[in-house]
């Protein structure tokens, strides 16, 4: 392994870098500190998206976006929530809509609690593969919401309360993933494990969370399927979901 360590402006660094994030034949990850906030235009997030097997970490601290809320890199590009616990889903939201239209991109946040301030990280991937493995990690770091080590929402759970099975309450997130989840299938617009796989990252949480919905469903002679969690190995040949009748 030979390491190329160079001092350089992140615009030149950026620039020299091209030839190999443009490869194909490597797989590559990009991490950016919240120093280097201000130098991801949008035209370098775009470029960043569009290269091949190419996945990032932007970091990014509530800190540095109150201290430098006026620097007008900040200031245009973060609409900063009242609450503080949210400011990276703000940044997330921000990246979100840069993406190109009809783009497919993979983004998820995660925040992290010390002391007073909220660190966190935006991940983002173009494989989903790369999604389904950093929504895996975070949410065994979160059990509520798979995106802080803090209870993000303000729900309130008491430790009894963590140790009983999902089936006996519902995070907010969950809870609203499950209904939108549910919808979907009712009207058909879900035919396979791809696009259940899609919904899970849509509302960033793991293929394992559309379990219980699959099986409610299929219960109830709504749909027929013949696996119980989507598999991300089977993206290219995706298992099919038949609706058998819409309901009420």
């Amino acid at each position: 392994m030979v390491f190329d360590i160079k001092p350089l402006p992140f615009a030149l660094a950026f620039e020299k870098s091209v030839g190999y994030f443009e490869r194909f034949t490597a797989a590559k990850l990009v991490l950016i500190d919240q120093s280097g906030v201000d130098q991801v235009t949008e035209e370098v997030f775009r470029r960043l998206v569009e290269f091949p097997t190419c996945d990032f970490l932007f970091f990014l601290s509530s800190s540095t976006l109150h201290r430098f809320r006026e620097h007008p890199a900040i200031k245009l590009k973060i609409v900063r929530p009242d609450d503080h616990y949210h400011i990276h889903r703000a940044a997330l939201a921000y990246y979100r809509d840069l993406l190109p239209r009809d783009f497919v991109f993979y983004l998820a946040p995660f925040s992290i609690r010390k002391g007073a301030n909220i660190y966190g990280v935006v991940f983002g991937s173009g494989h989903p593969r790369g999604m389904d493995k950093f929504l895996q990690v975070a949410w065994r770091k979160d059990e509520l919401n798979g995106e802080a080590d803090f209870d993000i929402n303000r729900e309130n759970f008491r430790s009894c309360q963590m140790s009983l099975p999902l089936e006996e309450f519902r995070p907010s997130k969950v809870t609203a993933f499950e209904r939108e989840l549910e919808q979907l299938l009712r009207k058909g617009q879900c035919p396979s494990e791809a696009d259940v796989i899609q919904a899970c990252f849509d509302h960033g949480v793991t293929r394992q969370h559309a379990k219980p919905v699959l099986a409610k469903l299929k219960k109830e002679g709504i749909i027929e399927l013949d696996f119980r969690v989507p598999d991300i190995s089977r993206l290219r040949s995706p298992r099919a979901i038949r609706l058998v009748n819409s309901g009420p």
